[in-house]
C-alpha cells in the first residue's frame, strides 16, 4: 500500500498551477486530448501473482475466482488513477501561458510561498483523486462495464464510445475541479449552474458524488400545508403523505386552497438560498409535482406551465412530461420512484434529479420573483405521495 500510496502522491505534485489559472481559462478543456500514451498503457499491481493453494497444497477453484476477481479490481482502480493522472497532465499543459506573461512571473513568487502548505494539500488531494478513482469504477460496473473492459475502455477513451455516455459528466467535473480552486464548495455549485442550463431535455445524466452531496446539504423540511389541499385530497397526520380520500371532506375556506384541481402546497414558501427535497411515488399512480408562485391561480382548472407559475413535471397515461408550453416530451424510461427537487433561486434554476440513482432529469431556467412553494397533484385515485426531506445542514 505504500508504493501505491506514493504513487497517488506524485499525481498532485505540479497541480498548483491548475488549481490558481485565471477563471478565463476555463473555457480551454475542449482541446484536451482524450487518450493515454503508450506508457501509461499497461497495467500495474502489487498483488500476488502465486497462485493460493488449500492445506494440501493444491489452490481451489473458489480461491482463483476470488483471487482473479481482486486484480480485475485493482487493475481496474489503478486504471482509474493513472487515466486521472494522465488527464491532470494534459489540463495543465492545455492552461499554460507563455513564460513571457506577467501572471506567470508573479505565479512563480506565489509558488514559492505556498510550498509550506503543499503537504497538507496533497494529502487532501490524495483522497480526492482516490474517491474519483473509486467513483469511477462505480458508475462503470452500473453501466455494465467490469475489469478489464474498463481498462480497455480507459486506455482507448473516446468521446463517441456508448459506453462512455454515463462517465462524461464525471470526468467533466473532474475537469472543472483541476481547473478552478475548489473553495468551500464553489466548485459543486458552479459545475452544476452551468451544466444543467445546457443540458438536453431526454437524456439521463449522473450526478457525480461530491456534485449530489452539495445538493443534498441543501435539505428543507418540507411539510404539506392543510390549508391550500383540494377537499378530495387527504393528508396525514404529520403532513408529510397526501392520497386521495373516500369522501370529499369539509374543510375551513382558505384563499389559496385548490378548489377544483386535486393540488396541495408545501407549507414553507421559499425566495432565496438553495432548497431541496425528495418525492417518493406508491401504486404507480399518476401526478404532477414542482413549484408554484404565491399569486398563482388556485381556482377552476388552468394550464399548468411556466407562464402561469408553475414549474412542474407530469407523469400521464404512458406519457411523461416538462410542463412547458408546449409541453416537453421525456421518456418514460426517466420516471423515477424517487425524485428529488432542488431550487436555486439566485440562478434562476428548477431542478429533477432521480433521487435513486443520482441522475438528472431536467431543469427549468427563468427569473423568478416571488416565493416559490413545493407543489403536489395526484391525479388518479390510486396514487399515494410522500415527501421526504434530507437531513438539513447549515451551508444556507
Amino acid at each position: 500500500m505504500g508504493e501505491q500510496a506514493n504513487t497517488l502522491k506524485s499525481i498532485l505534485k505540479d497541480n498548483s498551477m491548475a488549481r490558481n489559472m485565471p477563471q478565463k481559462q476555463s473555457n480551454s478543456v475542449g482541446v484536451v486530448r482524450w487518450t493515454l500514451s503508450e506508457k501509461d498503457i499497461q497495467v500495474h499491481s502489487s498483488a500476488p501473482t502465486s497462485p493460493f493453494k488449500n492445506s494440501s497444497g493444491f489452490s481451489t477453484r473458489s480461491q482463483q475466482r476470488q483471487r482473479q476477481q481482486g486484480l480485475n479490481d485493482l487493475r481496474s482502480l489503478d486504471e482509474c488513477i493513472r487515466f486521472i493522472n494522465h488527464w491532470k497532465q494534459q489540463v495543465a499543459q492545455v492552461c499554460k501561458l507563455s513564460k513571457k506573461n506577467p501572471w506567470m512571473k508573479e505565479r512563480i513568487v506565489e509558488e514559492e510561498e505556498e510550498d509550506t502548505k503543499e503537504d497538507k494539500d496533497q494529502s487532501e488531494g490524495v483522497q480526492k483523486i482516490t474517491n474519483w478513482a473509486k467513483e469511477i469504477k462505480s458508475v462503470s460496473e452500473s453501466s455494465g462495464m467490469l475489469g478489464d473492459e474498463l481498462a480497455r475502455l480507459l486506455r482507448l477513451l473516446g468521446l463517441k464510445k456508448k459506453k462512455l455516455v454515463s462517465l462524461m459528466p464525471l470526468l467533466e467535473f473532474i475537469t472543472w475541479s483541476l481547473l478552478k480552486e475548489d473553495s468551500k464548495g464553489m466548485v459543486p455549485h458552479l459545475w452544476l449552474s452551468a451544466k444543467q442550463r445546457t443540458w438536453k431535455a431526454g437524456m439521463p445524466r449522473y450526478i457525480p458524488n461530491s456534485v449530489w452531496n452539495w445538493i443534498v446539504s441543501a435539505g428543507a423540511d418540507v411539510t404539506l400545508d392543510p390549508m391550500t389541499n383540494q377537499a378530495w385530497l387527504q393528508l396525514s397526520d404529520d403532513h408529510k403523505k397526501v392520497q386521495e380520500g373516500l369522501t370529499e371532506a369539509s374543510l375551513p375556506y382558505s384563499p389559496q386552497r385548490f378548489d377544483s384541481l386535486p393540488c396541495v402546497l408545501g407549507w414553507e414558501g421559499y425566495m432565496s438560498g438553495h432548497h431541496y427535497w425528495e418525492v417518493e411515488f406508491a401504486n404507480n399512480g399518476y401526478w404532477k409535482v414542482g413549484v408554484t408562485t404565491t399569486s398563482s391561480k388556485r381556482h377552476g382548472r388552468f394550464p399548468m406551465n411556466p407562464s402561469t407559475g408553475y414549474w412542474v413535471l407530469w407523469r400521464s397515461t404512458r406519457q411523461f412530461f416538462a410542463c412547458t408550453n408546449p409541453e416537453t416530451a421525456l421518456p418514460l424510461l426517466l420516471v423515477p420512484q424517487r425524485m428529488g427537487i432542488y431550487i436555486d433561486y439566485e440562478e434562476g434554476q428548477i431542478s429533477f434529479y432521480n433521487a435513486e440513482n443520482k441522475s438528472h432529469i431536467y431543469t427549468f431556467t427563468g427569473h423568478f420573483r416571488e416565493k416559490l412553494y413545493p407543489f403536489f397533484a395526484l391525479l388518479d385515485g390510486r396514487g399515494v405521495i410522500t415527501v421526504w426531506s434530507p437531513k438539513e445542514h447549515s451551508r444556507f
